[in-house]
């Protein structure tokens, strides 16, 4: 089977994370969470250390371009990733907050739109098949965990918080592409400061607002209702008396 939006592989996929997400939440279950936290701990390096090996076996792909100023760990999920760590060892429910919603929102639309070079592959016929996707789905797991374990359990009042992090994260990416463009002379576009050419909706989105990195706010504020929604869902478990509570 082909890997491609809405194919079989790519249901199947997200089932497994389902599958993923019971068994390790029933690990857990009898963890405090000074337990929790080093298992969970673990998976975050590992999926940024897969991270590493993914981009690496790529730079070795002869059928890919790969140029190092376009993959840096600058897109949302490389970012979320580095910051599941950060809010794995603070345990700040802000922190936790952004990487359990924005974690799952990433990865997901990054799932939902991948880059054509990796669609219609074998999940394992190449590093575009299990380094990108496996690596958005463990990323989609983690998130989950962060609440079905209990480590954490989720409050709107850090919802304003996350929408926060994320507009600090998006202008602040804005500036590094501006840098990594002058020094090298690529259009680095991580988070798509500067448009994404042959998008419609981003294209509509600049006619509207057509100030780089103005224009894509507005497609961030349904954001913040879906976060509510993800917290309202986290709520339905009260968590054990060590949970995290915002």
């Amino acid at each position: 089977m082909l890997l491609s939006v809405f194919s079989p592989l790519w249901f199947i996929l997200f089932a497994a994370d389902a599958v993923l997400v019971v068994a390790f939440t029933c690990l857990l279950k009898g963890l405090d969470l000074k337990g929790k936290t080093k298992v969970l701990l673990a998976l975050a390096v590992f999926n940024l250390l897969y991270w590493v090996f993914y981009k690496f076996m790529l730079s070795k792909d002869p059928t890919f371009d790969f140029q190092l100023p376009l993959e840096l760990p600058f897109h949302l999920c490389n970012l979320n990733s580095m910051l599941m760590i950060v809010a794995l060892l603070t345990k700040k429910p802000g922190l936790l907050n952004f990487c359990y919603c924005f974690g799952i929102f990433g990865a997901f639309l990054a799932l939902l739109s991948p880059d054509p070079a990796f669609v219609n592959i074998g999940l394992f016929s190449s590093v575009k098949g299990y380094g990108y996707w496996l690596y958005h789905h463990i990323l989609i797991v983690q998130s989950i965990l962060l609440v079905s374990t209990g480590f954490y359990r989720p409050g709107y009042r850090e919802v304003p918080k996350s929408y926060g992090i994320l507009l600090v994260l998006y202008f602040g990416m804005f500036l590094i592409n501006l840098t990594l463009r002058k020094l090298t002379g690529i259009p680095v576009n991580y988070l798509y400061t500067f448009g994404m050419p042959g998008n419609p909706a981003l294209e509509m989105l600049y006619k509207i607002i057509p100030v780089y990195p103005l224009y894509l706010v507005p497609a961030l504020l349904p954001m913040v209702p879906l976060c509510f929604g993800l917290v309202a869902l986290g709520r339905l478990s009260k968590g054990c008396k060590d949970t995290i509570h915002s």
